[in-house]
Parts: structure tokens; sequence; C-alpha cells
């Protein structure tokens, strides 16, 4: 079975980085009109392998990375010529969403007693980040004195595959909701977002395709709402003043035009000590408030992700007025942060131990950076040698230290690794 998976995983990496295939792929974009040196396939192994290891400050950085991965001596001037194209970000767009569309195992199941209730758990969520204030008018910035240039990635993500599933690159001022999924794809699952992405319309649409969902509201609304144990109503502002400072309140929002919903608020709970109020129709009977909480918290999953990209892939490190090169490097760099993903989970599968993804992230710079020659120069039994080196040093080195904990308050309090099915 553990061989079955490694062969997986392997042909998986070969059918990404097969050159015919990112080679035909970039002559139909307009990234090569005839065979040079800087091949798409050759560009898009160095910027993987140079922006995963999370050390690269420059574009020079990624083209020394080129040269020593390929054996090769071109000069800084053509390597640039090929970043700069319009097609560039457009082919690194197209292998990063190819790679999200493999099906490989999934990294977590949810516990027994929730495996009949949902198919999937998707979070939807976005982060930003500065770029070049040269670009202001490709990428205007929401907030002009600080960040006058600004990209949003806008993101939905499956916390079973701990990957995700759509990536949409934007300005930083462009709506957030018009990037959520649609509710008809979400049936059957639990869908949770921020109080962003809260609007009634939306919550009514995945109600009707029989979608689950835990949404954070505003602290500012104020419909009226009775509560579940003595029924009194009164408007829910008044309810969270009488909330105690560790208290859970459960509620049926009645909004003056809409459906009735439970709304469950937790006093005190984020960053900023303000009570988290969030809507759901998940039933009380089978989902008590405390549970509805233990869901919710999961959703921070998707904000260690943004902080992986960010912290470990350079996301947030381009320093280029050239709209182009920015795309092509966000994308390389998102591309690079889920093929690490991958091999954690892979090896994760073959050792059968549970593994910390921010702990591979961090040490990229030991194991990804010689993976990626290794598999730039091999193929065959070479090509499996590589990327058993690469799992073995994860096995090794990675493991996640307070499984015990996480299993009484964390992530497996809700979900089981599957490397221990």
């Amino acid at each position: 079975m553990k061989q079955q998976q490694d062969i997986r995983f392997l042909n998986a990496f070969e059918r990404l980085f097969s050159a015919n295939a990112l080679d035909a792929l970039g002559q139909q974009l307009g990234l090569m009109q005839r065979r040079r040196h800087v091949t798409p396939q050759k560009l898009c192994m160095a910027l993987v392998s140079a922006l995963g290891a999370g050390t690269t400050q420059s574009i020079a950085d990624i083209h020394r990375q080129f040269n020593h991965l390929h054996g090769t001596d071109i000069k800084l001037k053509p390597f640039h010529k090929q970043l700069v194209k319009m097609a560039a970000p457009e082919f690194m767009r197209e292998v990063f969403e190819k790679a999200l569309a493999l099906h490989l195992p999934d990294m977590f199941a949810i516990r027994d007693k929730y495996q009949e209730m949902f198919k999937r758990i998707i979070l939807q969520d976005g982060t930003s980040f500065a770029v070049h204030d040269d670009l202001m008018l490709y990428f205007p910035g929401r907030f002009n004195e600080t960040s006058p240039a600004a990209i949003e990635l806008h993101v939905t993500y499956d916390l079973l595959k701990a990957q995700p599933d759509c990536v949409s690159l934007t300005e930083d001022i462009a709506p957030e909701r018009h990037y959520l999924p649609s509710p008809a794809a979400l049936t059957g699952c639990l869908f949770m977002a921020d109080a962003g992405y809260f609007s009634k319309h939306y919550v009514q649409q995945l109600h009707e395709a029989s979608a689950y969902f835990i949404m954070r509201m505003s602290n500012s609304i104020n419909p009226m709402a009775v509560c579940s144990v003595s029924q009194q109503k009164k408007p829910l502002k008044t309810w969270l003043k009488e909330l105690p400072g560790t208290g859970v309140l459960d509620l049926d929002v009645h909004w003056p035009d809409g459906p009735v919903y439970r709304c469950v608020a937790f006093a005190a709970l984020d960053h900023k000590k303000r009570h988290v109020l969030v809507c759901t129709n998940l039933g009380r009977e089978q989902f008590p408030a405390t549970a509805v909480g233990d869901l919710y918290r999961v959703r921070w999953q998707i904000e260690l992700l943004f902080k992986e990209w960010k912290s470990m892939n350079n996301l947030n490190k381009f320093d280029t007025c050239h709209a182009t090169i920015v795309e092509t490097l966000i994308w390389g760099s998102l591309l690079a942060a889920t093929l690490k993903r991958w091999l954690i989970n892979a090896a994760e599968k073959k050792y059968n131990r549970v593994l910390s993804l921010f702990t591979g992230a961090k040490s990229a710079h030991m194991w990804w950076l010689p993976f990626c020659i290794d598999i730039a120069v091999s193929s065959g039994a070479d090509l499996v040698n590589a990327m058993n080196n690469a799992m073995a040093f994860l096995a090794q080195h990675c493991r996640r230290q307070n499984v015990k904990r996480d299993q009484k308050t964390g992530l497996f309090k809700l979900l089981n690794n599957t490397a221990n099915q």
C-alpha cells in the first residue's frame, strides 16, 4: 500500500514537471516562440527551487539558481527577458492550477462522529501584501499612504487536503465576496469564513444548496435574537452586554427580511478581546455551542497557510516594478509551497508519522534545494532515490511535537491524521 502511495506521488511530480508538457504549454501561451536555453520547464524548475527555499532576495538569486540547477552559464539579460514576457505569469498560474488539480491522498480525515455529516471542510479567506509603489496603477492598495500598491490573494482552502482548492490574484481593493465559492459546489460540505464574507443572501444560498456553514458575523449588526434556553427576545447587542467574560450564548437570530438562523456568541475569544459571533445552520442536538466553537477554531489553519507563504516562500519580498514579474514570482512561490506540502504528506504516509507542515516549510533550505537539484538531473531509479531522501529527512526532523495536546485542544480534536489510519 505504501509503495503504491510512493509511486502515486512520484508519478505526480513526473507528470507536473514533464519537459515536453511544460515546454508545449509555454509554446502554446507564447512564452517560447522557438527553443532557447531558458525553456519554460527549466524556468519553472528554477523558480520553484529558489522560491521554495525561502532565502531568495532578488531576481539575481533566481538567475544563479537557474544556472546552478541546470549546469548552464546563461546571462542575466536573456533570463530577465523571459520573466518580463506577458505569457510568463499565465504559464506559472496554469502550472500551479495543474498541481492543485492532481488527486493525491488527503492529509487529514474528519473524526468518526462527523464523517457521515460532512463531505469536505472548506475555508475561505484572503491575504494581502505590498508590492513596489510604482505598480499602484496595476495593483492599487487599500492604504494609499503606507502601501499604495498591494495584491490580494483570495483563497478557497480544503482542510482535509491541507491545500488550496482555488486561488485568485487581484488588486488589493477588489471585493472579497466576489471570490466566494459557488454554493452549489459546497453541497454536503462544511464551509467556514470570517466576518468579511458574511451576507444574508450568501448564507441563504448555502442553506438552499444543502451546505453547512459557520460564518463569523460583525459585532456591529443588531437583529432581534431569542435565547435557546430562556426563550427571551432581545436585540443582539443587548445580549452581548449581558454575556459574561468566559460565557457562551446560543441564540436564534431573527432577521427583519429573512429567515431565522442560529447564532453562537463566544466571550472575548479573538486577539482584540472582542466577542466572537458566528452564524450557523448546524443543529443544536448534534452540535452544541462548544462543538461549533471547536469547529470554527480550525479555520485558523488557513491563517497558518498564509504565514507559511509569506515567511517561508518569499511571498512578501518581491521588489520589482514589473507587474508581469511580480505575478510570475507569486505563482511560482505558491507552486513551491504546494509541492512542499505534497512531500510532507507523502513522508507522513510512508513513515506513518505525524509531521509539522510549518517545520517542514521552515527547514526547506536543508531538504528542498537538494531535492530540486536531484529531480532536475534524475530519472527512473535516481528520481525515486531523490524523493526517498527528502521524505526520510522530513520524517526524521519535522515531527509534530505536541500531538497529544492537539488531540485535546487543537487540530486533532476534530480531525485524524491519515498517516495513522
